[in-house]
C-alpha cells in the first residue's frame, strides 16, 4: 500500500497544477460584461435607470458631485463638447456619486448655462469600488458597446478645440473597424 500512496500524489499534483493552469488562463467573467452592467443607478426621478440605452456610440461617462469644485467647473465644457456632436454618435452621460436627488436637482436649477445632458444618480457611491474611481472627476470613454476604452482621472477643458479633435479621430478610427 506504501507504493500506492506515492503513486498517487503527482497524479494529484498534476490534476492540481493543470486545474490551477487553467483557472488563471480563463477569461474572467466580467470581461464580457459592459461597463454599463456593472452600474445600477438611478435617474432624477428615483427610478431605476438602464444604461444599455446608451449603447450604439461612443460615450464618455463622467463622474462628479456637487461639492466638489473641479466637478462643477468642467460641466460648462462638457455640454458644449455635446453640442459639437450628433447624440447618436457620440453623448455625455453625467453620474453623480454619493448624493440625493434633491440635492442634484438643486444644483441644477442653480446653473445659468443650459444643460440637457443625462444625470443619472449613484446615491450610495458604489462605482467608487465597483470602478477603481480614485478621485473626482472621473471619466470612462466607452465604445459602442459600451466596453471601456480609456479612464480620464481629473478634470478638463472638454470644449477644447484638441479634445474636439481626438473625439472625431477616435470616431473615426472606431468606425473604420466595423
Amino acid at each position: 500500500m506504501q507504493s500506492d500512496k506515492y503513486t498517487r500524489r503527482p497524479a494529484t499534483l498534476f490534476i492540481g497544477t493543470l486545474l490551477l493552469l487553467l483557472c488563471t488562463l480563463a477569461p474572467p467573467v466580467s470581461a464580457t460584461e459592459s461597463f454599463y452592467d456593472k452600474l445600477r443607478v438611478t435617474d432624477l426621478e428615483g427610478n431605476t435607470a438602464n444604461l444599455n440605452q446608451h449603447k450604439g456610440g461612443l460615450v464618455l461617462v463622467n463622474f462628479w458631485a456637487t461639492w466638489c469644485p473641479p466637478c462643477v467647473k468642467e460641466m460648462p465644457s462638457l455640454q458644449r463638447l455635446q453640442q459639437q456632436f450628433d447624440p447618436s454618435e457620440f453623448k455625455v452621460v453625467l453620474i453623480n456619486l454619493g448624493q440625493t436627488a434633491a440635492t442634484v436637482n438643486s444644483f441644477l436649477e442653480e446653473q445659468t448655462f443650459d444643460f440637457d445632458l443625462p444625470v443619472y444618480l449613484d446615491d450610495k457611491g458604489s462605482a467608487f469600488t465597483q470602478l477603481g474611481i480614485e478621485g473626482m472627476p472621473s471619466s470612462f470613454l466607452l465604445d459602442a458597446s459600451g466596453m471601456q476604452i480609456e479612464t480620464i482621472s481629473g478634470a478638463r477643458e472638454w470644449d477644447h478645440p484638441e479634445n474636439i479633435k481626438a473625439v472625431r479621430q477616435l470616431m473615426s478610427s472606431l468606425m473604420t473597424e466595423h
